[in-house]
């Protein structure tokens, strides 16, 4: 076994250094090379024990493979600082950084090899094996298997993503993973890049999602923000080519692993690729998408990772699992439960939002037929099927989470929001009440846990407690949040998220909507400009307010508010004007300004005039505390 081979030669190699210690004092650290010592003697005791299992077992034999690259990474980097040091002529500052490197290399090995250390005790909990492994001397890796972590159908499919991500060539690779919405695609991209090997492996990490009407300078910030290097005057001043040349320096040199989440045309692809540079690290990009051509160009004749949809025992077991957990079920239900599971047709989204939507109601026979029937009535064999389904969880939610879900994917980041953000928001538009004696943020809390529960909300990145860090949605519960929001005439945002004002094409599509009010830099940008372009405007709107926004400049014409009767702007210090074209809606009667600059009260005069002159004598302007 080559794994096996490769850590009896790392330990012989190990403890020559440590018998040559006397003599080379600065490359030796007998802390380092005892931790090395202990964690391959462990890997190696495993090994030998489970030799068989490694020829019948596809995670066995990627979990082989990883300790014996780890174990040759090990041993390459000790000869070739030994060979150095006895071959090469170097000065005493230049030796000092190069043993100072050679450290740093080890501890990297050590957490490395710690990793695989957590990933062989999580097979031996699977497998419940039996032997002396288990009485190793080191017991630090031995963690409980979160239950979370198994997704039903998808553990083969992490192991081959993991395994081209991490094993194969040098060279830049773009990893295709391709299925139809709700088949699981963002959730296993998701496995893959919080992975702690994967996390390790890769000196930079950035998640961005594209979506069908897909923005170039969005996708670029989501990987600067992803990465953490942009900050809010990047965002405003930057133009498009100026943040692809940052993400093109931030990647530069090193080893990255970016996911296009959701991308849906070759047009998105060739937008973002040149910014992808190819330094032959190992470099890798997972794109998810349901569309085979655009897969295929992205891969340059590489494979593509084909979504297979859940068997039928497959989907009984998520179904099973999602409402009760690891406890036992009224055998009655299983029969109708079996039919609930084959009627999702094998998408597990559609299975776990069921499955949340059971777990919150009576268990008799008679909830679970009715459940069964409006599901049955509801699939067919379009993606659409997923979206009503979807609707039929949402529908059963209380009124306060609805609004609570409803702003979160309509308003909130298209990627992952840290959640103490998110119950910041809520809890500032006045979402969340109190209940009995607690706090708000616990309130909150519970309403999130509560949508995550439904599969409405996904879980994120989890703190060592055990508490959701971050959260977000799948794209296809956003788009039947999309569709839910339509039915929402009034819309009040108080607080700021740093949305664009492109965002508002999300705001143009809700064609109820009357009410809209802007408060506190809810929007982000010195520009909101509406193009003569632009498929739809505010149709319905009436009431427009706009309060204390870093708005300097506003673009539109009468086509995109051509229902609006009232408009207020309160402290938009900045706004220069109100676009001319406004004088041209007819059913436009109060102009409200506080604390705006003159320039904007002329031009308000100037709208009143033009209106006056068309033969509208109802535009009333009020205006106090100008500023000069």
């Amino acid at each position: 076994m080559a794994a096996y081979a490769a850590v009896t030669s790392l330990l012989q190699t190990l403890d020559n250094l440590s018998q040559t210690h006397t003599s080379y004092s600065l490359l030796y650290k007998k802390e380092q090379t005892e931790v090395l010592s202990d964690k391959y003697t462990f890997l190696k005791t495993f090994l030998e024990d489970f030799t068989n299992i490694f020829h019948e077992d596809i995670k066995m034999k990627h979990l082989e493979k990883m300790i014996q690259e780890a174990a040759n990474g090990v041993e390459d980097t000790i000869d070739s600082h030994v060979y150095d040091r006895h071959v090469s002529v170097q000065s005493k500052r230049v030796r000092r950084k190069a043993n100072t490197i050679f450290h740093q290399n080890l501890e990297y090995a050590i957490e490395e090899i710690g990793l695989i250390q957590k990933e062989v005790m999580k097979k031996i909990k699977v497998n419940k094996f039996n032997s002396k492994i288990s009485h190793s001397r080191d017991t630090s890796s031995q963690i409980p298997l979160d239950q979370k972590d198994v997704i039903i159908g998808l553990d083969e499919d992490l192991l081959k993503i993991k395994d081209r991500l991490i094993v194969q060539s040098s060279r830049l690779e773009v990893v295709p993973i391709i299925g139809m919405g709700g088949i699981g695609n963002t959730t296993l991209a998701r496995r893959v890049y919080d992975d702690s090997l994967i996390a390790y492996h890769f000196y930079v990490r950035a998640w961005t999602n594209v979506s069908q009407e897909f923005d170039t300078r969005e996708i670029f910030l989501g990987i600067l923000r992803s990465i953490g290097v942009v900050n809010d005057e990047v965002e405003r001043n930057s133009t498009t080519e100026q943040l692809a040349e940052r993400v093109y320096r931030s990647l530069k040199g090193r080893k990255y692993l970016i996911v296009l989440d959701d991308i849906w045309s070759i047009e998105a692809w060739q937008h973002v690729r040149r910014s992808f540079p190819d330094d032959h690290n190992g470099s890798r990009i997972v794109l998810t998408t349901r569309l085979v051509d655009v897969a295929s160009c992205a891969c340059s004749g590489n494979s593509l990772h084909q979504m297979r949809f859940l068997s039928m025992e497959e989907s009984w077991t998520l179904l099973r699992d999602k409402v009760f957990g690891n406890g036992s079920y009224p055998p009655e239900l299983e029969k109708i439960g079996r039919y609930i599971g084959h009627q999702c047709q094998g998408l597990p989204l559609a299975v776990v939002a069921i499955g949340g939507l059971l777990s919150k109601m009576s268990k008799e026979t008679s909830s679970w037929e009715n459940v069964a029937e409006k599901v049955g009535s509801l699939m067919t064999s379009d993606t659409m099927d997923c979206l009503n389904i979807l609707s039929l969880s949402y529908n059963h939610l209380p009124q306060y989470l609805k609004t609570c879900f409803l702003y979160m994917g309509v308003f909130a980041e298209t990627c992952e929001i840290p959640v103490w953000k998110l119950i910041k928001l809520w809890i500032a538009e006045g979402f969340i009440k109190k209940v009995n004696h607690k706090n708000l943020e616990d309130v909150a809390e519970e309403n999130l846990r509560e949508l995550v529960d439904r599969s409405l909300v996904l879980m994120g990145k989890h703190t060592s407690l055990g508490k959701i860090k971050t959260c977000k949605m799948h794209d296809l519960v956003r788009d039947m949040c999309l569709r839910e929001a339509q039915y929402e005439n009034f819309i009040h945002f108080k607080t700021r998220t740093k949305l664009q004002w492109e965002d508002m094409n999300i705001l143009r599509k809700l064609p109820n909507l009357e009410v809209l009010k802007l408060k506190h830099h809810a929007f982000h940008g010195l520009i909101w400009k509406l193009s003569d372009e632009d498929e739809d405007g505010f149709l319905k709107l009436k009431i427009l307010l706009l309060e204390s926004l870093y708005l300097k400049q506003w673009e539109a014409t009468s086509y995109h508010f051509p229902s609006l009767e009232h408009l207020v702007l309160t402290d938009c210090r900045y706004l220069e004007q109100i676009p001319f074209d406004f004088a041209e809606i007819q059913t436009l009667q109060l102009i409200e300004l506080h604390k705006c600059m003159r320039s904007v009260i002329v031009s308000a005069e100037q709208i009143q005039e033009e209106q006056q002159s068309l033969g509208n004598d109802d535009l009333v302007i009020h205006a106090n505390s100008i500023r000069e």
